[in-house]
C-alpha cells in the first residue's frame, strides 16, 4: 500500500494569505488602467500575474511531496567460491579442482532463481561473474583472502537482503584477517563446503621469513625462518640463507614424526647498502608433493647512514634507563639524553637548537612535565615540522596540557587526563601482528606472546586516535578488554610518530624476558627490546626532503599479473607538481623497458605494464619539469615467486568448521554437498522481508517552474506594451 503526503517549509496558512493579498493587489492594479482597456484583456493580465506570483510563492515555501510505498524482497544467498591456486592443485587425495566442481554441482545452488543468488569468486581480489558457469573462473589467484569475501557479503547484507552464505574453499587463507572474526560480525548462517584432503601430505613447506624491513650497514639482525614438514618419519633438512641469490649461511635440522613445526634463526649482517633480496631455501626431500613451497623471499632496505636519537625525560626513571640501554646497543645509533629537573632547568647538559637539528628521532619519556619551558617545546615543534619522528612514553608526572604545541605530530588527541594510576595489560589482536613493529615469528602465536606480558601502569588519561593512526594494541583492565589504545602509530604526510600509552615498560623486561630466562628458557624472546628496536628502525626511515618517490603496488607479483607503478613528485617547498615528466627504466633478465607515467592529479603519477617473465627486477626513475631535474628514485620487485598458495596443502577443516558452527550454519565435505540445499530451505532465517521505500519530490529543484514564472511575467509585460499601457 502506498501513501502520499504534501508539506511546506513554512505555514500553508501564510501561503494562502499571501496569495489572497497578491490577488487583491493585482485586482486593484488592473481596476482602472491608462488607457482604459477591455475587461477581457484585464482578465488575461490578471490571470498571468496571479499565476506567476502564485508559482513564485509556491517555490519560496519549499513544497515537498512524500511518497511511501511497501514491497517484499526475496532472501538472497551469497555464494563465495575460492578462486585461488591452492584449490586447483593436487593433494594427497587427488585433484582439488575436480573436487571443487563436484561440490558446486552437488550443492545445486544453480537451481535457485538467479535473483536469489549473488555469486562471488575470491582470491586476493573479488570477482563477480555476470553469468555463472563452471568455466567462468580461472583458479590462478596467488593469495587467498576469505575475510574480504565474507566482509563483502556482510556489507551488502542489508541492501541486498543476503540472509546466508555458501562458502566453498579449502580454508587456506594467507591474506587478510582470520575469517572467523568476519563470520562473527556477519551474524547469519554460513554454510561451508570444504575442499581438499583432511590428512597431512608428504611435504616440506617454508611458512615464513621474518626479519627487519630496514637494516643498517654492518648491523647484525636475526632472520627467523619457520617451516613445516609432514609425512616423514626421520630426515635431515638443510635450510640455506641467500642474499641476492648468493648463499651466505646454512643450517641443518633433524626432524622427527612427533613435530611438524620448526624454526631456525640466522644472523644476517649486510656489507652493502641498497635493497637486498633475502631468501630461505630448503633442500628437496624424496617423494614431496610439491617443491614450489621450498623457498620464500623478502626484500629489505639496507641503509648506510647513522641514526641520532634524542631522549627528553621529565625525570630519571627505570623506563629511561632501560630505553637508553636497549637503543644504544644498536650499531650506528648515537643517543643523547636530556633530563629535566623539577624546575625548567635540565641536568647538565641542556639541549640546544643544534642538538635538535642533528636529531633523526625524538623520544619523550615522561616528558613534558608542568615546568617544561615553552622555548624547549617550540624548538621541538620546529624539528618535528621538518619531518623528524617522535616516540612518546608517558609517566605519572606527564603534563598532557603541555602537549598542545605538539598536537599535529602525535598519533592521538587528548580527551581528558587524571593522574589516578591503574594497571593495564596489552590486548593485541592477531591481525595487528602483521605490522612489522609487533611481528616476532610471523604466525598467530605472536599475539599470545604480547598478551602474556605483565601489565603496565596507566593513568586515567583518555585519548582519541587520529584518523590516520593505526592501533596496534588496546588495553585490558582486570581482564576486561577496553577500546582505549595502548600502542598507536601514525604515518601521515611524511611525519611518523608512535605512542605507548602506558609506563613501567621495564616490567616487560624484568618480569617477562628476564623472569623466563631465569627459569632456564633460553628460547625466550625479549619483547621489550623487539618493540623498541622495531619502533626506532621504523621511525628512523623517513622520506623527508625527497622530491620524487616511486614504488610498485607490491613487492612480489605472480607470473600473470600486471605490474603497477606509482610516483609522487614535489617541488622544493614540498608542493605537488602536476606537469612533470616521469620516466622509468625496468631491468631484469633479458627484459629492459622504459615507460612514462601518467598524471592523475595532485602530484601523483601511475602506469601499469603487462606481466613479465619470472625473475627479479630493478627499476630506476626520474622526474623533470621543462628539462629541469626534480629528483629520482629506485626499487626492486620479483615476479613468479609466490609460494603462499602451496604452504598449506591440507584442508583447514578446523577453521572451516569454526566459521560454520559459530555463525549457525553447517559444514560439509564435498561428498556431502547435496545436503546443503535442503538445510538452506529448512532455515527459517532464509526468508523474504518487507521493505519500505520513501521517495521525496522537492519542487524547489525544478528549474522549469522558475522558467514558467519568467515566461508569464514576460508575457504580461509584452501584452501591457501591446495594449499601450507602457
Amino acid at each position: 500500500m502506498n501513501s502520499y503526503s504534501f508539506s511546506f517549509g513554512a505555514s500553508w496558512i501564510l501561503l494562502v494569505l499571501l496569495l489572497i493579498i497578491a490577488l487583491g493587489i493585482t485586482l486593484y492594479t488592473y481596476k482602472n488602467t491608462v488607457p482604459e482597456i477591455a475587461q477581457s484583456k484585464k482578465n488575461l493580465l490578471i490571470i498571468l500575474r496571479t499565476i506567476a506570483i502564485g508559482l513564485l510563492l509556491f517555490i519560496i515555501f519549499d513544497p515537498v511531496l512524500t511518497m511511501i510505498g511497501g514491497s517484499t524482497e526475496p532472501p538472497r544467498l551469497a555464494v563465495l567460491i575460492d578462486n585461488s591456486l591452492s584449490c586447483a592443485t593436487n593433494d594427497a587425495a587427488g585433484s582439488r579442482k575436480e573436487e571443487l566442481f563436484k561440490a558446486i554441482k552437488g550443492s545445486d545452488f544453480i537451481s535457485l532463481d538467479q535473483k536469489n543468488t549473488k555469486i562471488c569468486f575470491f582470491d586476493y581480489e573479488l570477482k563477480f561473474p555476470t553469468k555463472f558457469s563452471i568455466d567462468s573462473f580461472s583458479q590462478n589467484g596467488q593469495m587467498t583472502d576469505i575475510s574480504k569475501a565474507i566482509r563483502w557479503a556482510r556489507n551488502n547484507s542489508e541492501e541486498d537482503n543476503i540472509r546466508s552464505i555458501l562458502l566453498i574453499s579449502d580454508g587456506a587463507f594467507n591474506s587478510g584477517i582470520n575469517p572467523v572474526y568476519e563470520a562473527d560480525e556477519f551474524a547469519k548462517p554460513i554454510y561451508v563446503i570444504g575442499i581438499g584432503d583432511t590428512n597431512d601430505p608428504k611435504d616440506l613447506s617454508i611458512q615464513s621469513l621474518v626479519t627487519n624491513e630496514v637494516i643498517y650497514l654492518e648491523n647484525q639482525v636475526p632472520v627467523n625462518v619457520n617451516f613445516k614438514i609432514s609425512g616423514y618419519e626421520k630426515a635431515e633438512v638443510a635450510i640455506d640463507l641467500l642474499d641476492n641469490g648468493n648463499k651466505i649461511a646454512e643450517q641443518k635440522v633433524n626432524i622427527s614424526p612427533e613435530m611438524q613445526d620448526y624454526s631456525v634463526i640466522f644472523n644476517y649482517m649486510p656489507k652493502q647498502d641498497g635493497i637486498h633480496k633475502i631468501s630461505a631455501k630448503a633442500n628437496e626431500l624424496s617423494g614431496e608433493l610439491t617443491t614450489k613451497n621450498n623457498q620464500i623471499s623478502e626484500f629489505v632496505n639496507v641503509l648506510k647512514n647513522k641514526r641520532k636519537i634524542v631522549i627528553l625525560a621529565g625525570a630519571p626513571s627505570a623506563d629511561l634507563s632501560f630505553f637508553r640501554s636497549t637503543v644504544s646497543k644498536e650499531k650506528g645509533v648515537e643517543v643523547k639524553v636530556f633530563i629535566q629537573k623539577k624546575e625548567a632547568e635540565f641536568y647538565d647538559p641542556a639541549p640546544t637548537i643544534q642538538d635538535f637539528k642533528e636529531t633523526d628521532v625524538f623520544a619523550l619519556i615522561g616528558f613534558p612535565i608542568s615546568s617544561t619551558s615553552a622555548n624547549v617545546l617550540q624548538m621541538l615543534k620546529t624539528e618535528l615540522n621538518a619531518g623528524k619522528s617522535l616516540i612518546f612514553i608517558p609517566s605519572i608526572s606527564t603534563d598532557y596540557s603541555k602537549l598542545n604545541p605538539l598536537e599535529n605530530y602525535l598519533p592521538f588527541s587528548v580527551v581528558s587526563s587524571n593522574p589516578q594510576e591503574m594497571l593495564a595489560q596489552a590486548d593485541v589482536k592477531p591481525q595487528a601482528t602483521v605490522n612489522h613493529i609487533l611481528r616476532i615469528n610471523g604466525n598467530d602465536d605472536d599475539a599470545k606472546l604480547w598478551n602474556q606480558l605483565p601489565p603496565l601502569f596507566h593513568t586515567e588519561t583518555f585519548v582519541r586516535p587520529k584518523p590516520e593512526s593505526e592501533i596496534l594494541a588496546s588495553m585490558k583492565v582486570n581482564g576486561v578488554s577496553l577500546k582505549e589504545p595502548l600502542i598507536i602509530m601514525r604515518d601521515f604526510q611524511d611525519k611518523k610518530s608512535l605512542a605507548i600509552m602506558g609506563y613501567g615498560l621495564y616490567r616487560w623486561k624484568l618480569f617477562g624476558y628476564a623472569l623466563e630466562k631465569s627459569k632456564g628458557k633460553e628460547e625466550t624472546t625479549d619483547l621489550f627490546a623487539t618493540l623498541l628496536q622495531n619502533s626506532v628502525q621504523w621511525l628512523s626511515v623517513t622520506d623527508k626532503n625527497k622530491n620524487v618517490k616511486i614504488k610498485t603496488g607490491k613487492l612480489h607479483y605472480s607470473s600473470n599479473e600486471k605490474i603497477d607503478f606509482y610516483a609522487q613528485v614535489y617541488d622544493a617547498a614540498y608542493t605537488p607538481i602536476e606537469n612533470a615528466y616521469v620516466s622509468l627504466k625496468i631491468n631484469g633478465g633479458k627484459e629492459q623497458r622504459e615507460i612514462a607515467l601518467n598524471s592523475i592529479g595532485n602530484g601523483r603519477y601511475t602506469a601499469a605494464i603487462d606481466p613479465l617473465p619470472e625473475g627479479d627486477y630493478a627499476f630506476s626513475g626520474y622526474a623533470k619539469v621543462n628539462e629541469k631535474d626534480i629528483g629520482n628514485d629506485n626499487g626492486r620487485f620479483s615476479v613468479g615467486e609466490l609460494p603462499l598458495e602451496y604452504q598449506n596443502l591440507k584442508m583447514n577443516v578446523q577453521l572451516l568448521r569454526s566459521i560454520a558452527e559459530r555463525s549457525g550454519g553447517k559444514f560439509y565435505l564435498a561428498k556431502d554437498a547435496s545436503m546443503f540445499l535442503k538445510d538452506l530451505k529448512a532455515n527459517s532465517n532464509f526468508s523474504e522481508r518487507g521493505v519500505t521505500k520513501r521517495n521525496e519530490i522537492v519542487f524547489r529543484s525544478f528549474s522549469i517552474i522558475l522558467i514558467i514564472v519568467i515566461i508569464l511575467f514576460s508575457l504580461e509585460w509584452f501584452l501591457r506594451k501591446k495594449f499601450g499601457m507602457i
